[in-house]
């Protein structure tokens, strides 16, 4: 089966990430299709990633393989959080890759004073905790995790992606923020070095049995299960912890219009489980995201969406529900 055309589309919060990852897919994935297509990328950003959803998954896009979606985990927290927007159903969308990417919380030291995870328990001063849009996971969370945590807080939202947070926190108008691993190279890294940055927590991966796993690359940092006693693990509160936790085990993911025939499925889950292991991409990834290309393909990453969903529409109900209602929260 020949594939003359391809159509790359990307979206959702957290674009310039995803740009960088879908460019790389761009470069070197044709070799690994039939026909070796030009690949084009079109970035599709808007409304948090809802606009190149609902173009790709919601019935605009053909099913005919030629249209690809690389999004982050907001485009599958949309369908939750802001579900009367949303046009697509994720579990009917065909998964073809998936990579994980734990989260961290951050501070700049010299401007707030706190250095550990356990300064902020200890701080007698009112944190100023900032995020992006008010519905975008990267914002929700660092209130909950000060919720959790007994900590006083004033929430300030609004800033304009990862740059926008880490410039506010050099400014001091910040005490917290919260940023990918993916921009740990090029916008945590060289302020650490200075100074004025520092990893207080991270999300971890959530388990099946409910505990959190630290990132092997950030394993020395603790997640914020490890700091809470057992007697705050319970609860509303916390069941919006694992909530909004739980897409950190499809950070990244690369999908298909719904209808796409399962030969054409096929052939693209060979061609992304081939790019993945190719030393020339894998060498290329690394350069330019700082992390190694260590992803899911195929129908195993499949299976780590349909369980994350599941766990969102059955099991975290009443936590999701309370995400929902937490941007009206003082």
């Amino acid at each position: 089966m020949d594939f003359t055309n391809h159509h790359y589309a990307v979206g959702g919060r957290g674009l310039s990430a995803v740009h960088a990852g879908s460019r790389l897919f761009a470069r070197h994935i044709a070799k690994f299709i039939p026909g070796k297509p030009t690949i084009i990328v079109q970035s599709m950003s808007g409304a948090g990633g809802i606009v190149a959803a609902n173009y790709t998954f919601g019935g605009v896009a053909k099913p005919d393989g030629l249209s690809i979606l690389h999004f982050p985990s907001s485009t599958i927290m949309n369908a939750f959080l802001l579900k009367e927007r949303v046009k697509y159903d994720l579990r009917k969308v065909p998964i073809l890759w998936v990579m994980s990417d734990s989260w961290v919380t951050i501070t700049n030291p010299k401007m707030s004073k706190l250095k550990t995870a356990k300064d902020i328990l200890e701080s007698s001063s009112q944190l100023a905790i900032g995020g992006t849009g008010a519905t975008s996971l990267r914002t929700l969370r660092p209130k909950l995790a000060m919720v959790l945590l007994g900590v006083d807080h004033r929430w300030v939202t609004g800033y304009r992606g990862s740059s926008g947070l880490m410039a506010a926190m050099d400014r001091g108008e910040l005490d917290l923020s919260e940023q990918s691993m993916a921009s740990y190279k090029t916008l945590i890294q060289p302020r650490e070095k200075d100074g004025t940055a520092a990893i207080l927590f991270q999300t971890g991966l959530l388990q099946r049995d409910g505990s959190f796993e630290r990132a092997r690359r950030i394993s020395n940092i603790p997640t914020l299960a490890d700091l809470l006693p057992k007697g705050k693990k319970t609860g509303a509160v916390w069941e919006a912890w694992k909530a909004a936790s739980a897409p950190q085990a499809f950070q990244s993911v690369v999908g298909l219009p719904p209808g796409v025939s399962s030969e054409r499925v096929a052939i693209l889950r060979k061609a992304f489980k081939s790019v993945t292991e190719d030393p020339a991409f894998r060498a290329d990834f690394k350069k330019t995201m700082g992390i190694p290309a260590d992803a899911i393909v195929g129908k195993k990453a499949a299976s780590v969406v349909d369980s994350g969903l599941k766990q969102l529409f059955n099991e975290f109900r009443e936590g999701v529900e309370y995400l929902r209602g937490l941007p009206k929260r003082k």
